[in-house]
């Protein structure tokens, strides 16, 4: 295969992007990315071989940016407005990321190699989420997260499989009582689950009903989880 043309990756991840924003996700092309960052579309192929390799790729990007911005948050205070107010955008009827997101699901239904993909960013997902909120709960038990990798790059413990997260877990729970490390009766690990859930089912609802009152419920869910992390701070 031919070397591609000057160009990283990440630069035809973010040309997508704005394609997307712009054009909607039906009108992606390979050729259009080309286009729009001014390469041969032999490049972009290179690169992704196949649109769906590309949306899978503009996913990813996504969530671990967001994901790496949620990890740097350290206090209660500014934890739940911020991923509230990064759930609400994601999810939102207008925003691309769950069209996308669906689409990729969909297309994994039939495709082994995109399902296990998905499933691995998901439980990558739960993971940092688990371990944020193990931190929250309770900051003298849990050692730090690991530095966020930066915009765009990925974190230190490699998404798919998150053996340093865990082995980090480990250490913590070591010589604590179990029900140190859970709240209201339901680990971390568990927590995590059910909160993406939430999102990810707020998603599909906004994207479906338009009558839904994304307000209300993002205010409500709120002062929820603001109730939820004082209490373990109070157990």
């Amino acid at each position: 295969m031919a070397k591609p043309n000057v160009v990283s990756k990440q630069e035809l991840i973010d040309a997508a992007k704005q394609c997307i924003v712009e054009q909607g996700l039906e009108k992606l092309t390979l050729k259009m990315v080309a286009e729009r960052i001014g390469v041969t579309q032999g490049t972009v192929y290179y690169h992704f071989q196949t649109k769906d390799r590309l949306m899978l790729d503009v996913v990813k990007d996504v969530c671990e940016r967001s994901w790496n911005e949620f990890s740097a948050l350290q206090t209660k205070e500014f934890v739940v407005p911020e991923a509230l107010g990064a759930a609400k955008e994601r999810g939102g009827p207008d925003s691309f990321f769950h069209r996308l997101f669906l689409s990729l699901v969909v297309f994994g239904l039939k495709h082994e190699e995109t399902r296990k993909e998905l499933g691995a960013l998901i439980s990558f997902e739960n993971g940092v989420l688990a371990e944020k909120l193990r931190q929250l709960a309770f900051p003298a038990q849990t050692p730090p997260l690991a530095e966020p990798s930066g915009s765009g790059k990925r974190p230190k413990t490699d998404p798919p499989n998150g053996e340093t997260r865990r082995h980090d877990r480990q250490e913590a729970d070591a010589g604590t009582d179990d029900a140190d490390v859970r709240l209201m009766g339901m680990s971390f690990e568990v927590w995590a689950v059910v909160i993406n859930a939430i999102f990810d089912g707020l998603a599909v609802q906004s994207l479906v009903s338009p009558e839904l009152d994304r307000e209300k419920v993002f205010a409500e869910l709120g002062v929820f989880f603001e109730r939820l992390l004082r209490k373990a701070g109070t157990d």
